[in-house]
């Protein structure tokens, strides 16, 4: 064939590129379709070529030929110079089987644990091969300049477009690993999370399949539900483990990690609550979380100071106080029911000295006045009242035991109140 041939051949109808291929992979001029007979006998030279230099130049793909390497090589080689010629004798066919191929390719990659950055060179010294040889080509059968710049711009474009299914598959691999991972650890949290016991061959294999090293002593967040946004738990550490419940977010983190993940915690909760559990043994992190949850609720209602990251162990006290808030009540009601008679600035008053004399360390009139910044002779009258209202009850440890309890949870029920009403 003369070049003044493949011209004119190309003029009673030029093989146009399927409407998938007319975007930025293929070129909008097209290859004559009578250019394909003399490139089709080029492929397995070209192919062996493309083969060769990439494993010379592509250090990763400078490996034997054998296994499921070497078929993928060939494979994705042959394949794609079949694919072009094609597109050039036949536009309008079916290409998502090649499209495939090139998906696998991108995915096994990642299976492989590799970026894209050796495919992507593959795909490279590919095209500058290809070209070369069909450069060849097309000087050897005397193509026009613009038959040569068509065949040169449909090369590139085509292996781009390649390079970009890669792509596609490469992301597709990677987000099933991704979901696949997170129900692993979703299965592994709600095992630790279940009050049925669970042998530790189980918890290692999920951990295992989680990519969650088990820890011997971990503790829960609780995160306040709120109307704002959710946190969004993939974005978190893969350290930490995340689930959402009717109840809301909460996460499991080791020991060893907390205090390096509390600036993660603070820069992700925005105006939310969190509050960290108890550190406990891994068997036991329901308990953790139970009482994460309890503290949450006792700074939403102002029994304790509301801040953004709170420590349950720093209100251990309150938590056993106002555990059984009814119960709690009872024994506040029993124990200083005698001031229900005085009027409220009485029972501030007494209660509050009450409570400075139990919790100090001599029980001296000067020693309470300095707790509560009054005259130690006001303390010395006030507690002459005291004396008068409870009598041999004041020497009883368990009645004092039991007179701070309900006087620490009168209190934080009171906190609570008053915050409630604000």
């Amino acid at each position: 064939m003369k070049v003044n041939n493949a011209e004119h051949d190309d003029r009673e109808g030029r093989a146009q590129m399927p409407d998938s291929a007319q975007d930025n992979r293929y070129p909008p001029r097209t290859v004559p379709a009578a250019v394909a007979s003399w490139l089709l006998p080029e492929i397995p030279r070209v192919a062996q070529e493309m083969i060769d230099a990439i494993r010379h130049e592509v250090p990763a793909y400078n490996r034997p030929l054998n296994g499921a390497f070497g078929v993928a090589l060939r494979l994705g080689v042959e394949q794609g110079l079949r694919q072009f010629m094609e597109l050039i004798t036949n536009p309008g066919a079916p290409q998502e089987h090649n499209a495939k191929i090139y998906r696998r390719l991108g995915q096994g990659e990642w299976h492989e644990g590799r970026g894209l950055d050796a495919l992507q060179a593959a795909y490279r010294v590919g095209a500058r091969v290809a070209w070369r040889q069909y450069g060849s080509v097309a000087r050897r059968a005397g193509f026009s300049a613009e038959i040569t710049s068509i065949l040169a711009e449909a090369v590139f474009a085509h292996i781009s477009g390649m390079a970009a299914e890669s792509v596609k598959g490469y992301a597709q691999a990677q987000a099933a690993a991704a979901t696949t991972l997170q129900r692993s650890r979703e299965r592994l949290f709600t095992q630790l999370m279940s009050t049925t016991p669970v042998s530790r061959t189980t918890l290692e294999d999920l951990a295992r399949q989680a990519r969650w090293p088990l820890p011997s002593t971990a503790a829960c967040v609780a995160i306040e539900a709120g109307n704002g946004a959710s946190i969004e738990l993939t974005t978190l550490p893969q350290a930490i483990l995340a689930s959402t419940d009717d109840t809301g977010q909460y996460l499991l983190i080791p020991d060893s990690e907390i205090h390096e993940l509390e600036p993660v915690l603070h820069r992700v909760l925005g105006d939310k609550i969190a509050v960290i559990g108890l550190t406990v043994p891994l068997s036991d992190v329901r308990h953790s979380l139970l009482w994460a949850r309890q503290t949450l609720q006792l700074a939403q209602r102002g029994a304790i100071p509301r801040k953004s990251l709170i420590h349950s162990t720093n209100h251990l006290c309150d938590l056993l106080l106002l555990n059984d808030e009814h119960l709690a009540r009872q024994v506040s009601d029993r124990t200083i029911g005698v001031f229900q008679d005085m009027t409220p600035g009485q029972r501030d008053r007494l209660a509050s000295t009450l409570l400075a004399w139990l919790t100090s360390t001599g029980r001296s009139a000067p020693e309470v006045a300095t707790l509560l910044s009054i005259h130690p002779q006001t303390v010395r009258y006030r507690m002459h009242q005291l004396s008068k209202l409870f009598g041999e009850r004041l020497s009883n440890p368990d009645f004092r035991f039991e007179a701070e309890a309900a006087l620490r949870a009168s209190a934080l029920l009171k906190r609570a109140q008053n915050a409630g009403q604000g």
